[in-house]
């Protein structure tokens, strides 16, 4: 194995610490499937060089902590990097280490200690590591709690593949350049500091991951008001993000979840009679659903079960069970993120409606990772499954941008496909998005992305200015109406950001233009409550009139 470019980034820095530079702070921002969890291995060799005592690794969940206690006993990487170190996973334990050199445990329980964790900071050299940090929301529980452990550490190395989190706060810790909504975090290598960024494009060039190809179903819904009244769409395609929020959760909670969900699995199969390891996961949004999905899939011939955050003991065992090859099908519940690192996953379905960024990052990334027993690099794609929605296209268009130069590269004989609890990162997920009720749904369409190239028929510079202008407007419109703001006035304000009306910009101008507005309009920020706001409905009351 040849290290990749961050890794060798981070020895280097870590030799330099040897030799007597006074680097304190390490901050690595790595693309998902990166391959970032060895860093810490790496990151031991101050431990065997006499700079520090022990290593506490922090991840979200248990399943992050099992794989870190894991990457150190790893008999590839202990003959690799010519290490004898050990950690173990520990829950608020007296002597959390053992005699070991360090330990693995999770923010959760980090949030509960009871000062345990700032004595063992005060007996020894630690080095601290924050897995994911961005989980860790600045003046939230857990950010209280780990600052004095940030304060006494010897060195502190934090990680993550993203750097924003789903709900719009900021990240505990890290410094951040600008103020209010549109303040972005500010990572600046100095004297005391080093900063390695690794991006899906760096890892897509060294073959690290490999692409994606999106597979996205259109569909109609039909759901019932507030009022009673039975409201119809005929696309989810082409609404506004306030009526396919609607749709949204219609669609996965009726027809149209399962012909997706058959879709993809049919899919799956087709391409396992070739790749007979690939492995599929179902990504439901409560355990509910997922027992509905679980039920449909009983008629496959496949092994299949359930794993739930609600049950972090049971969904650790059944993920283990996956790895060990004697499961095919796993349905999630707010687990297909950090810590389901599992090569073989081939196919994701995608039958929730969370639409964070950074969480449909890291959902689409368990299928990026290569697969040794799956053939040549060139010969794997990851296939992820999902409605056409406006938010998961905007996602996907993002991600089709990183790869597009790699994939023009790419020699290929074949087409291409182109406040909830802090664990879930700061996503929103609401109950029944103004109080409907779903009655109906069915796919009624469904293509191929085509990563990496154009799609077909290609699109006119019209068209294109079209699209750039109706995903400005529309996002505008959301935004004044959830923070009660008249449209008018934000408008005036993209006005005099851009100097320019909109009727008038260039395609590279408006792709500018929705930029702007997407990061200092995001939707994740409500004023007030937080919560989205809803049309105020007249109400039929009923009453007697006396004669």
């Amino acid at each position: 194995m040849t290290l990749r470019k961050h890794q060798i980034e981070f020895s280097n820095v870590i030799n330099r610490i040897v030799s007597g530079e006074p680097i304190k702070d390490i901050y690595c921002h790595v693309a998902p499937g990166g391959g970032k969890s060895i860093l810490p291995i790496i990151a031991g060799k101050l431990i065997e060089a006499g700079f520090a005592d022990k290593m506490i690794w922090i991840a979200p969940r248990l399943s992050l902590t099992d794989q870190a206690e894991r990457e150190f006993v790893n008999p590839y990487f202990r003959k690799m990097f010519d290490h004898n170190l050990l950690i173990r996973s520990s829950t608020n334990e007296n002597n959390p280490c053992r005699g070991l050199q360090g330990f693995a445990t999770t923010y959760n329980a980090v949030g509960m200690d009871e000062d345990l964790l700032c004595e063992q900071f005060q007996a020894y050299r630690y080095i601290l590591i924050m897995d994911e940090f961005h989980h860790v929301r600045e003046n939230s529980l857990w950010h209280k709690k780990i600052a004095p452990l940030y304060a006494q550490a010897e060195y502190r190395i934090l990680m993550t593949g993203t750097l924003e989190r789903g709900d719009g706060t900021r990240i505990a810790i890290i410094p951040y350049r600008g103020s209010g909504r549109v303040a972005i975090p500010y990572l600046q290598t100095g004297e005391r500091t080093a900063v390695i960024h690794y991006t899906r494009t760096d890892a897509l060039e060294e073959k690290a991951i490999i692409p994606l190809a999106f597979h996205l179903s259109d569909g109609h819904a039909e759901w019932e008001d507030k009022r009673g009244r039975t409201v119809r769409v005929s696309s989810l395609d082409k609404m506004s993000e306030e009526d396919a929020n609607k749709a949204l959760y219609t669609a996965l909670k009726t027809e149209y979840a399962d012909d997706l969900l058959s879709h993809g699995i049919a899919h799956w199969q087709e391409h396992r009679q070739a790749h007979k390891s690939a492995k599929c996961i179902v990504v439901t949004s409560n355990i509910t659903e997922a027992k509905r999905h679980i039920a449909r899939l009983g008629n496959i011939s496949a092994r299949c079960d359930i794993a739930t955050s609600d049950d972090s003991a049971t969904a650790l065992k059944v993920i283990n069970k996956m790895k060990a090859g004697k499961l095919d099908v796993l349905v999630s519940v707010a687990m297909c993120y950090e810590g389901l690192n599992i090569p073989e996953i081939s196919h994701i379905i995608c039958l929730t409606r969370i639409r964070s960024v950074p969480w449909i990052d890291q959902m689409c990334a368990r299928a990026n990772r290569l697969d040794p027993t799956a053939g040549s690099y060139d010969e794997q794609t990851g296939y992820i499954f999902a409605p056409a929605d406006p938010l998961f296209k905007q996602v996907m268009a993002r991600i089709e941008k990183e790869q597009l130069p790699i994939l023009q590269l790419r020699n290929s004989s074949r087409p291409w496909s182109r406040e909830v609890g802090e664990d879930g990162g700061g996503f929103r997920l609401e109950l029944a998005p103004g109080g409907i009720k779903p009655l109906s749904s069915a796919m009624t369409g469904k293509r191929e992305m085509l990563l990496g190239q154009k799609e077909v028929p290609e699109r006119t510079s019209s068209e294109i200015e079209k699209d750039l202008l109706g995903q400005i407007e529309n996002h505008i419109r959301l935004y004044a109406f959830n923070n009660r703001i008249n449209p008018k006035r934000l408008n005036s304000e993209v006005y005099q950001s851009m100097g320019k009306k909109r009727r008038e910009m260039t395609i590279p101008e408006l792709e500018k233009c929705l930029a702007h507005i997407l990061q200092t309009y995001p939707l994740s920020f409500i004023r007030g409550t937080g919560k989205s706001r809803v049309s105020t409905k007249a109400v039929q009351i009923n009453c007697v009139w006396r004669q």
